[in-house]
């Protein structure tokens, strides 16, 4: 009996131990696919491309984002609306009623960012200015999958927002301006960001490390984000100018001067207005008992404060491709005084001398012209000038393209182009009877042809011009033409 019971123990004990080697090895078996799902899970968790707003997990449309050619690019409208932007077509300055797809923008209550397609050039406006701000990108906007895409840095300034990408765990986090307008305001008690007079444009600072202060006896400085001293809390006002990365500031005597970001002086605060006009050529309008100049980034006089005004009523001709109301073509700035305008070129030189009634055509007052108001004409870089009720087109340097003969130059939108047109009227004998003939050219037939001598010769070759028409009526009646 204890032998078959041995026999028995030792049978139970060896199943025993292949029960205890089968659940082993199940045990081994489930680790590994444990270690291989997880790893799995994790490969594809870092092969989806997540995204954060202020910290918190967003979902997003697949194509939002979109690498190509080492840069990221986001969709506008989409993008805008995910941070509380309204999207719409068309270019707001230019075509704000516009349906095309290859333009767009994106407003909030404070502000409006602008693109267009293949532009590397995208401006901004805020709601209670009427200056537009400028900025270069590295590359264009594109078309994919017929959306309008940007490189993040253009996304970025156009919803002042930060934007970060980690490769590693492909995350995209984002951070909104009123998330830095919350964390600062809590970080810096003297930070002045949150009330409701703040200057919107101060807030933006804050995207480029750059905190606006109130001093207790309400005085404004600057501090970057991590507590240094920029600009000394001594202003009565600051407001910061993204595009030129500088600070407008006003004296406790009520004069103002820029400052730039790093606190140094690049105007001294000498003047009751001042602001810049141009990024690019570094000039600034500024003025002093109501009269006007123009001074360079180093102070010195372009043009004296002489003037009633400089640069035009942008709202009069702002479908007609104009950027800058203060400088046309990088050269032009148009000057008013005892109501004459004049041009000087860049450097302070006269191009035009004062005797000119008008700066630009505004066919709202003509009745016999169904067009655009026009004062410049880009392609040519030639300028509408007025005197006498009769109109002139001279070039970015002054010199005559056509006379001072001409009744009016607009503009109309045909099969998706501007096209120019100009019109003048001389008498003509028919029949016995002196009468008016209109003539009316198509703008760029006339440059092609290159009839730009004298208000003779313009007459004599009326009839040689490409894509003309005329009609005639009773002496000093003038005709309603259509452009060509």
């Amino acid at each position: 009996m204890n032998l078959i019971e041995n026999e028995e123990a030792i049978k139970g004990s060896k199943n025993t131990k292949k029960i205890m080697i089968t659940i082993v090895a199940l045990i081994v078996i489930l680790l590994v696919i444990c270690v291989v799902l997880l790893y799995m899970i994790d490969n594809v968790q870092r092969s989806t491309l997540k995204l954060s707003v202020d910290n918190k997990a967003t979902s997003f449309s697949d194509d939002m984002f979109i690498f190509e050619d080492d840069n990221l690019y986001v969709a506008i409208k989409d993008f805008g609306q995910l941070l509380g932007y309204t999207p719409y077509n068309g270019d707001y300055k230019n075509r704000r009623y516009s349906e095309t797809t290859t333009e767009c923008y994106i407003e909030i209550d404070d502000e409006i960012a602008s693109y267009s397609l293949n532009s590397s050039t995208m401006y901004k406006k805020e709601a209670d200015s009427e200056d537009y701000e400028y900025f270069e990108l590295d590359e264009p906007v594109k078309m994919i999958n017929d959306k309008l895409y940007v490189i993040k840095e253009g996304i970025e300034i156009g919803t002042n927002s930060v934007i970060q990408y980690n490769s590693s765990n492909n995350q995209i986090s984002v951070i909104s301006l009123d998330y830095l307008v919350e964390y600062y305001s809590e970080a810096i008690p003297t930070a002045a960001v949150v009330k409701d007079n703040v200057a919107f444009s101060n807030k933006k600072a804050l995207r480029y490390n750059l905190v606006v202060v109130k001093s207790e006896n309400g005085y404004y400085g600057v501090y970057s984000t991590d507590g240094k001293e920029i600009i000394g809390t001594k202003y009565r006002d600051i407001t910061f100018k993204e595009d030129s990365q500088e600070f407008t500031v006003t004296t406790q005597e009520r004069k103002m001067g820029i400052l730039s970001t790093d606190g140094s002086t690049k105007i001294e605060p000498n003047y009751d207005e001042i602001k810049q006009i141009s990024k690019d050529l570094n000039c600034y309008l500024v003025s002093n008992n109501k009269k006007y100049g123009v001074i360079n980034h180093n102070g010195n006089i372009v043009i004296h404060l002489e003037y009633d005004d400089i640069g035009i009523d942008e709202s009069k001709f702002n479908s007609n491709g104009l950027d800058n109301p203060y400088i046309f073509f990088d050269n032009c700035i148009p000057v008013y005084q005892n109501k004459k305008w004049g041009i000087y070129d860049i450097n302070g030189n006269i191009l035009l001398p004062l005797e000119y009634d008008e700066i630009g055509c505004v066919v709202g007052t003509q009745t016999d012209v169904a067009g655009t108001n026009v004062v410049v004409i880009p392609q040519y870089e030639a300028i509408v000038v007025g005197q006498n009720k009769k109109y002139s087109i001279i070039s970015s340097q002054g010199e005559v393209y056509v006379p001072m003969i001409l009744d009016s130059v607009y503009s109309q939108t045909i099969n998706g182009e501007e096209k120019y047109s100009m019109n003048f009227t001389r008498q003509v004998e028919e029949d016995g009877k002196m009468l008016d003939k209109r003539y009316t050219y198509d703008v760029d037939e006339y440059f092609k042809q290159e009839v730009l001598e004298s208000p003779g010769t313009l007459e004599e070759n009326v009839n040689s011009i490409g894509n003309s028409r005329n009609e005639t009526v009773d002496t000093n009646t003038q005709v309603n033409t259509n452009a060509v």
